[in-house]
């Protein structure tokens, strides 16, 4: 049995949680849904210690687990009644290796080693990391870094799972995989959505939303709207892929084979919306890197009209968003962040309307989703004819991500959609093309 009542605020005069009170039965789970900038992510990080240890506020009430009120301890001692996997992985890793990633919070548990080596071994086989063991934490793809610190929090194995957005990024097999953990986990679990997901049916006993109030109410479950996207229309600038190879070595082991994609052809057009599907580590960011100018291919030509675009020019003409916001966010506020693309004070303007923007807003304080609206706004101004959105969707509201899409599509952008979501790639126009096998290919 655990009990969650609690009241903070970053200021005195913003509560951003007022009596924020969950009751949870042993083994019970519970999700959480809420658009980006409700505290999702702030109420995880109460739980868990880092708040308001490491952001200041002021934090009263009580989190009891077995018996015994946690907030009063550090985060070291929650370690076995509460942990979870952040939204962002980047911020959570810290080790060079898989393999240390995972043994180092076991052996602050004061664990021996054959317990340490046996809950790592389950940790690993559980989410399907067996040969990465050895490999760069910097080596692996979205999806696989999702992947390591859900097996972090597996090896831990706390009395209460915090699941922060954890089945974004994740390919739709590892959506139905961890589905299927989480329903057989003898555990309490907390689970964060920004938007409903058809996994999420039958794992949960008990759905909530947090309310205006800042306390816990029931959730309302909402029928998916019907949303109007502009229709392809071809036009402007096209980019064409022909013979396309892509290989990067795992310079961290000699166990696992190079990877490799190849794109016989591929075309995006002025207007179009493409969307592109896959498994984690398939290769969609190594492709979004190579027409984006951030990897060079190994063989094969990318053009536009008839004319070869050598890897460095791809820079000025396609828009990469990559799957973390704050690989691309470098400066204090919103503001700073949009006037360094050089727009025009009325452009600027448009644009925090048009992402529902605040300009005085500090970056770092930004919800993870919020900070991926400031990234789509960014590159909205730099005005590239040709986008691609690395899993925008995931931690945004269906409306908010619908939203960017559209006005992209209107301002006669080529956009790639790369998602894992197949509720969002139904309704999205244009063509659809998958990586399976090491090759990209039209669905």
């Amino acid at each position: 049995m655990a009990e969650i009542d609690i009241t903070f605020g970053f200021t005195s005069e913003e509560t951003l949680f007022r009596s924020f009170r969950l009751s949870l039965e042993n083994r019970s789970h519970v999700l959480i849904l809420a658009e980006p900038g409700k505290g999702k992510t702030t109420l995880a990080k109460i739980l868990t210690g880092s708040v308001p240890k490491y952001s200041g506020g002021t934090l009263s009430g009580h989190f009891i687990v077995n018996g015994i009120d946690i907030l009063s301890k550090d985060i070291s001692e929650r370690m076995e009644y509460a942990g979870r996997v952040s939204q962002n992985t980047d911020e959570m890793m810290l080790f060079s290796s898989v393999q240390e990633e995972i043994s180092f919070p076991l052996e602050n548990m004061g664990l021996c080693r054959e317990e340490r080596e046996r809950r790592m071994a389950d940790a690993l086989s559980l989410f399907g990391l067996e040969r990465y063991r050895d490999v760069s934490t910097s080596e692996l793809s979205g999806g696989e870094k999702r992947r390591l610190m859900l097996a972090v929090l597996f090896a831990i194995d706390p009395a209460i799972y915090i699941l922060d957005e954890s089945f974004d990024e994740l390919s739709p097999s590892w959506r139905q995989r961890l589905a299927g953990i989480i329903r057989n986990l003898d555990r309490t679990v907390i689970a964060f959505g920004s938007h409903e997901l058809s996994e999420y049916d039958g794992i949960f006993d008990k759905v909530i939303t947090i309310g205006t109030n800042g306390d816990a109410v029931p959730y309302v479950r909402k029928d998916i709207p019907v949303f109007s996207l502009p229709s392809v229309q071809k036009k402007g600038m096209s980019l064409s892929v022909s013979d396309l190879v892509i290989t990067r070595e795992h310079r961290s082991s000699d166990e696992l084979p190079s990877f490799g994609l190849t794109v016989p052809s591929f075309d995006l057009h002025g207007g179009e919306c493409v969307v592109l599907t896959g498994e984690n580590g398939s290769g969609k960011s190594s492709f979004s890197r190579v027409l984006s100018g951030l990897l060079k291919e190994q063989s094969g030509s990318v053009t536009s009209g008839n004319t070869v675009i050598p890897y460095k020019e791809r820079r000025h003409m396609t828009a990469y968003l990559m799957q973390n916001p704050y690989e691309e966010l470098f400066l204090p506020t919103v503001r700073d962040e949009l006037s360094s693309t050089g727009a025009s004070e009325k452009d600027i303007s448009e644009a925090l309307e048009l992402f529902a923007l605040d300009g005085n807003e500090y970056v770092q304080e930004m919800s993870y989703g919020r900070a991926k609206m400031l990234q789509a706004a960014l590159f909205f101004l730099l005005s590239r004819p040709f986008a691609i959105f690395d899993e925008l969707d995931s931690a945004l509201s269906t409306d908010d991500f619908i939203k960017a899409v559209r006005v992209y599509l209107e301002k006669g952008t080529g956009l790639i959609v790369i998602t894992h979501d197949m509720n969002v790639s139904a309704m999205l126009p244009g063509r659809h093309f998958m990586i399976e096998g090491g090759t990209l290919h039209e669905c």
